[in-house]
C-alpha cells in the first residue's frame, strides 16, 4: 500500500511537471515564432512600401517599419530578399541584389507563379529554403511581388523548439530523480501515521481478547450457577460478536501490513460452489431464493484462503441484505483471460445510496446500522483490498432493485 501511494505521488508530481513544462516552453516557442512571423510580415511591407527595396540610411539613423520593426543601416544588408515588377502582365524589373539563390529567369518565373495563388501573402519551400511572399497589385495592370528569405529565422525558431524539447526533457529526468529519491521523506508523516494505526489495531485487537476471554469465562460461571439467562445469552451474542471483529481487523491489518501476496493458481469454480453450498442453509432459512450459475472449470490466479474469504464475504453480504423474501444470486464465468465474479441480491431500499463509499473500512448505511443485521463495516474493505492484491477490481451497481458486486481478476 505504501509502495502504492509513493508511485502515485511520484506519478502526480512528475506528470504535473510535464504539464508545467509544456506550457511554458510551448508559451515561449509560440512567442518567439509570433514574433519571427510579425518580423518578416513587416519586412515584406516595408520593402513593398519602398517599392521592392530598402532604403539606405545614415549612420546612427534609425527608423520603424510597420509593428515596431527596428530598421538601421545594416538591415539593407542583412536582409535576404529580392523583388519583381510587373507591367501588363511584363516583367519590367527585378531586384536581385539582395539574394544569390535565384537568377533573374529563376525570380521572374518564381514571382509569375506566386501571381497565380489566392494569397497575397504567404510561405513556401523553395530548395531547401524558406521564403515568405506578399504580392501587392498596384493597378490594374501592375503588380508588385516581394519575396523574403526566411530560412534563417525558421531555422532558428526549429532549433529553438529542438532545444527547449532537450531542455525539457532533461529537467523532467531530474525531477523525477529527485521526487524518486526524496518522495519517501515527504510522504514519511502519511506513512508513519498508516504503519501506527496497522500497529494500533493489531496491538488493540490483541489486547482486547484477554478480558474478552475473562468475560466469557466469568459468564460461565454465572450460567453454572445460576443457570443461562437472556442476559447471560446476550453477554455471549456481544463476545461472539467482538472475537468476529477483532479477528476481522487483524486480517484486515495484516492483509494491508503484508502489501503482497503470492499469487498462485486456483480452482475458482470449485471455491465459489464450495461457499455456495455452506451458504443455502442461510437463504433457506429466511426464506430468501438463492440461486447460482457457476462455470465449471475456471482457474484464476490468486491465494486460495484469500479467495474462499472473498467469496464468503460477498455471499454472506448479501445473505443479510436481500429483502425479506428477495432474490440472491451468484454467477461465476470466464471470458478469454478474464474470470468474472457476481454476486447480487434484491435491495428495495438501494435508490440514493451512496455506492462509492461501500469499500470504506467501517462504513455502513443508516438503516443498517442496528444489531438486527450483523456486521463490523469492514467486509467489503477487506474484499477490496484482497481483490487489489489479486491484480483485480471489484465494483459495486445497482439497477432494477438489485444490488450488484462484481469482481473482475
Amino acid at each position: 500500500m505504501i509502495r502504492k501511494l509513493q508511485n502515485k505521488f511520484i506519478a502526480i508530481a512528475t506528470l504535473s511537471m510535464c504539464v508545467m513544462m509544456l506550457l511554458v516552453l510551448g508559451m515561449i516557442n509560440s512567442i518567439s515564432s509570433i514574433r519571427n512571423r510579425q518580423e518578416s510580415s513587416a519586412l515584406l511591407q516595408y520593402i513593398a512600401n519602398n517599392d521592392g527595396y530598402i532604403p539606405s540610411f545614415q549612420k546612427n539613423e534609425i527608423a520603424r517599419g510597420d509593428l515596431d520593426v527596428v530598421l538601421t543601416p545594416e538591415t539593407q544588408f542583412e536582409t535576404r530578399y529580392f523583388a519583381v515588377r510587373f507591367e501588363d502582365g511584363e516583367v519590367v524589373d527585378v531586384n536581385l541584389e539582395h539574394v544569390a539563390a535565384f537568377s533573374q529567369e529563376d525570380a521572374a518565373e518564381f514571382a509569375r507563379s506566386l501571381l497565380g495563388r489566392r494569397d497575397e501573402r504567404g510561405s513556401c519551400i523553395v530548395g531547401g529554403r524558406s521564403y515568405d511572399f506578399l504580392v501587392r497589385e498596384t493597378g490594374a495592370e501592375v503588380a508588385l511581388v516581394v519575396v523574403l528569405d526566411t530560412t534563417r529565422m525558421y531555422n532558428t525558431t526549429v532549433s529553438m523548439i529542438r532545444f527547449s524539447a532537450y531542455v525539457g526533457l532533461i529537467m523532467i529526468g531530474i525531477f523525477f530523480v529527485m521526487v524518486s529519491v526524496l518522495s519517501r521523506r515527504v510522504l514519511k508523516p502519511i506513512i508513519d501515521n498508516i504503519d501506527s494505526q496497522k500497529q494500533f489495531i493489531t496491538n488493540a485487537s490483541h489486547e482486547l481478547k484477554t478480558p474478552l476471554a475473562i468475560i466469557s469465562a466469568n459468564t460461565e460461571v454465572i450460567e453454572m450457577t445460576a443457570g443461562e439467562s437472556e442476559w447471560t445469552k446476550s453477554i455471549r451474542n456481544q463476545i461472539e460478536r467482538l472475537n468476529g471483529l477483532i479477528g476481522r481487523l487483524i486480517t484486515l491489518a495484516k492483509l494491508q501490513e503484508y502489501g503482497k501476496t503470492e499469487l498462485t493458481e486456483v480452482n475458482a469454480s470449485a471455491i465459489a460452489k464450495d461457499v455456495v453450498i455452506s451458504f443455502q442453509p442461510v437463504f433457506s432459512q429466511q426464506g430468501k431464493e438463492f440461486v447460482h450459475e457457476i462455470e465449471e472449470g475456471v482457474m484464476v490466479q490468486a491465494e486460495d484462503r484469500s479467495f474462499h474469504e472473498l467469496v464468503s464475504i460477498l455471499v454472506d453480504n448479501a445473505a443479510k441484505y436481500c429483502d425479506d423474501g428477495g432474490r440472491a444470486e451468484v454467477r461465476l464465468a470466464k471470458k478469454g483471460r478474464t474470470m468474472t465474479l457476481t454476486v447480487s441480491n434484491s435491495y428495495a431500499a438501494g435508490e440514493g445510496v451512496d455506492y462509492s463509499r461501500f469499500f470504506d473500512r467501517f462504513y455502513r448505511e443508516d438503516q443498517s446500522h442496528n444489531s438486527e443485521k450483523k456486521g463490523y463495516g469492514i467486509g467489503l474493505s477487506m474484499a477490496a483490498e484482497m481483490v487489489r492484491q489479486f491484480k483485480g477490481r471489484i465494483t459495486v451497481s445497482y439497477k432494477d432493485g438489485m444490488i450488484s458486486f462484481v469482481v473482475t481478476i
